[in-house]
């Protein structure tokens, strides 16, 4: 989608979602944040002002940049915080998961945060301030001339909007498509002749018409549409799948009595990504951004934060192609791993993702018993 996942979508769950949360959180970091102002955008509410920001539960793992003398690294340095654009929620600041989630002290949490985190300390500070705006007004936010905040992290994929630049991806995902659990759609070849369902979005109904052929209804909306697929009120709805993984789960918490009701039928049907929006003349901070985005990516803890927030659902059901041989997941397992036990090299392992894209939602997300086709 061109302005990430739902909003009022996400709304009507996301108090719910702290329930499912808690139990991944633990304890919560506290994070120092400043009281909000009388005008402007809102920004998180102080948690404990004298508790510097820490990273992540693994710690840091990008390079810091040293001390600027010009520039938005200068101007970041000198107020010794990152503000970070971001839709945290409908109320501000109840949850968009997984991207934002609130811990339980109230502080950010979740995947975006543990990346703004990141950025934070290779721009040479220890502190974020999240400046909340809904995804409609990320980018009027993120190009004020006062400026008001630094980053746009918000579970976004670029658009050519002038004045900003992107950053190198941070996630790659794809749309994925949900249908009723009992149903007998498999592919969205199955939803020839039926209506489907998508979130109010002019980009995805624009990738979802060459994707679905034939449907004879497109249902836009912007919440309740767990609901009205669980109903019958379209075959198949078709959505990002970090939101949609998250979203469902704690649609279940909401719906004790629908759970299990819903489940994703295809996975990666796009090739989408999420960027860090920065000022088009900010160059510097551009590059700072890169190298957090490449150092996280390239740690344990990038996989671990994946498997933590991005985690939600049971496997699609793909069957084996014939005359293809698979190996099941050990414990311990990442395709690198299984590419070098059984291509003969860690640089194999794009091969077998290449080859496993509709059995999983990420390369990291891959389970014990798992099965994974060879080439």
């Amino acid at each position: 989608m061109s302005e990430g996942g739902g909003n009022a979508g996400k709304g009507c769950i996301l108090v719910v979602f702290l329930v499912l949360a808690m139990g991944m959180i633990g304890a919560g970091v506290l994070v120092t944040w400043f009281a909000m102002p009388q005008s402007g955008p809102e920004v998180a509410g102080p948690a404990t002002p004298s508790e510097p920001a820490h990273v992540s539960s693994e710690g840091p793992v990008v390079p810091v940049a040293p001390r600027a003398k010009m520039g938005a690294l200068k101007r970041i340095q000198d107020r010794g915080v990152l503000l970070v654009a971001m839709d945290s929620g409908e109320p501000p600041f109840t949850g968009t998961p997984p991207m934002y989630v609130p811990s339980e002290t109230g502080d950010p949490d979740g995947f975006d945060t543990a990346l703004a985190r990141q950025i934070a300390v290779a721009a040479g500070v220890s502190d974020i301030k999240v400046v909340h705006a809904k995804y409609s007004g990320l980018e009027d936010l993120l190009l004020d001339p006062t400026p008001k905040v630094d980053v746009l992290i918000s579970g976004y994929v670029p658009t050519d909007t002038d004045g900003i630049a992107w950053s190198e991806s941070y996630l790659e995902f794809g749309l994925c498509l949900v249908v009723p659990a009992k149903s007998k759609v498999r592919t969205v070849a199955d939803l020839f002749g039926q209506p489907i369902g998508i979130f109010d979005d002019d980009a995805a109904a624009e990738e979802v018409g060459r994707l679905v052929k034939g449907y004879t209804e497109m249902v836009r909306l912007e919440d309740g549409y767990w609901d009205q697929l669980a109903s019958g009120r379209f075959a198949g709805f078709l959505y990002d799948y970090p939101y949609a993984a998250a979203e469902i789960e704690a649609w279940y918490v909401q719906n004790p009595s629908r759970a299990g009701s819903l489940r994703i039928a295809q996975y990666n049907l796009t090739d989408s990504t999420y960027n860090v929006g920065v000022r088009a003349g900010e160059q510097d901070l551009l590059g700072v951004v890169n190298q957090a985005v490449k150092s996280w990516r390239d740690s344990d803890a990038y996989g671990e934060a994946v498997k933590r927030w991005l985690k939600g659902g049971k496997a699609v059901e793909a069957t084996v192609p014939a005359g293809k041989r698979v190996v099941k997941v050990e414990k311990g397992d990442t395709l690198s791993l299984i590419a070098k036990r059984e291509l003969g090299s860690v640089d194999r392992w794009p091969d077998l993702w290449d080859l496993n894209r509709e059995r999983f939602p990420n390369p990291h997300l891959i389970d014990v018993g798992d099965e994974v086709v060879l080439p």
